[in-house]
């Protein structure tokens, strides 16, 4: 077996990626995060205003949207109060409080119960 410094230098950039993948990814679930409903114009609507920010959509399902939290610092969305309610239990759980909610106009959906509300970590 012949080693060559390109061998090992191959190896040593591969080494250093795998260590370095699970800090990035823990990484990236501290980043912002913006959850709204894609089966909701409005919602889609203010999720794409939010550039930069992880997002999570509430159409995906529920198991998956608890996997995908993630550990936030912060955390926006515009949501129907079933989901806000949700999604804020399991927020708070975290140790994230409260630090606005205020109730939406929705006049392209005609719902009435949307909700903006923005929680951080105390």
């Amino acid at each position: 077996m012949r080693v060559s410094r390109r061998g090992v230098l191959k190896g040593g950039a591969l080494a250093g990626s795998t260590l370095a993948m699970p800090a990035l990814a823990m990484e990236a679930q501290r980043l912002p995060l913006v959850i709204f409903d894609s089966r909701i114009a409005e919602s889609v609507a203010f999720a794409a205003t939010q550039a930069g920010l992880r997002r999570l959509d509430l159409a995906d399902g529920t198991e998956a949207t608890w996997r995908a939290l993630g550990n936030p610092q912060r955390v926006t969305g515009l949501t129907r109060w079933s989901d806000w309610t949700a999604v804020r239990g399991a927020l708070e759980e975290q140790g994230l409080r409260l630090l606005e909610e205020v109730r939406a106009a929705a006049p392209l959906s005609g719902r009435t119960h949307l909700f903006r509300w923005t929680m951080a970590a105390r």
